[in-house]
């Protein structure tokens, strides 16, 4: 639960303490006029509910308020950051065009390929801030196609690694950002901790999606430990072992069941159950 549910949780709850404490107050002054159980706890529950909602709107237009403008401040700083990279990646490839020095050719395509990267950081960011104020929505897209485009991502950095999108036509419904990342993490590993000449298979069966690779494979003895955010079952790889971290933080919390059947320099096949982000 993220500190803004915290505050409007604790907010209200004291606001619900004081009309009980009001209402128990209440009924001892109103007994000793009133004996009727139920026109007394009527009159009671008539004044502790207008007090109630007269109390309750000022507890929550604030963080409405705040929100409201937390949003606009980040979708304008946001919208600011994209502007440029947008304008380098367009002058980029006018430049291209009458450049004609293979290293002057060589620098343009390293700007290039700074400015994708600038690209990637602004949208890990954008779904970052997004995720940690609560604004993410959910959307309903077809898993095949979410595959398919996280292995075009990686066209240039899978080598001679062959990936195969075998997946049915499910519709998805949940956070697609979130889901895509999961994919991207999931297929990064299966391609980093592959072997030459190896393969990646993505499939389906029965509500569950599974990626299948040829690779390294992972020790049993680090299953138990291979979602914490330090991990790595190579440390001479490059990378930060964040991968399965943020994999297991958004299938615990859309409720997807991940498991892991590895065997040692065999392979490893990732299953994800599905079944609650189905859309039906």
């Amino acid at each position: 639960m993220h500190s803004k549910s915290y505050g409007l949780f604790w907010s209200h709850l004291i606001i619900v303490v004081m009309i009980t404490l009001i209402a128990l107050g209440t009924d001892t002054l109103l007994s000793q006029e009133i004996s009727n159980i139920y026109i007394r706890w009527g009159l009671i529950l008539l004044i502790t509910g207008s007090l109630y909602a007269f109390l309750a709107p000022s507890v929550i237009e604030p963080f409405l308020q705040t929100d409201e403008k937390l949003k606009e401040m980040i979708e304008h700083t946001l919208h600011e950051l994209n502007t440029p990279i947008a304008t380098i990646e367009a002058n980029t490839s006018l430049l291209k065009r009458s450049v004609k020095d293979e290293k002057n050719i060589k620098r343009l395509e390293r700007i290039k390929e700074a400015a994708k990267n600038l690209t990637k950081l602004y949208e890990s960011i954008e779904y970052n801030i997004k995720e940690n104020i609560d604004f993410i929505e959910k959307t309903t897209f077809s898993l095949h196609e979410i595959v398919e485009e996280s292995i075009h991502k990686f066209d240039e950095l899978k080598g001679n690694i062959a990936i195969k999108n075998e997946t049915d036509t499910y519709m998805l419904h949940t956070d697609k950002n979130g889901f895509e990342r999961v994919i991207d993490n999931l297929l990064s590993n299966a391609i980093k901790y592959n072997k030459p000449g190896g393969f990646v298979r993505f499939y389906t069966k029965e509500n569950k999606l599974f990626i299948e690779d040829s690779g390294i494979g992972i020790d049993p003895k680090n299953l138990f430990i291979v979602y914490e955010k330090s991990f790595q079952e190579n440390p001479t790889t490059q990378g930060y072992g964040l991968g399965l971290s943020i994999v297991k933080n958004f299938c615990d919390k859309e409720k997807i069941t991940i498991k892991i059947d590895t065997k040692k320099d065999e392979g490893t096949t990732i299953s994800l159950d599905l079944k609650y982000i189905l859309y039906k």
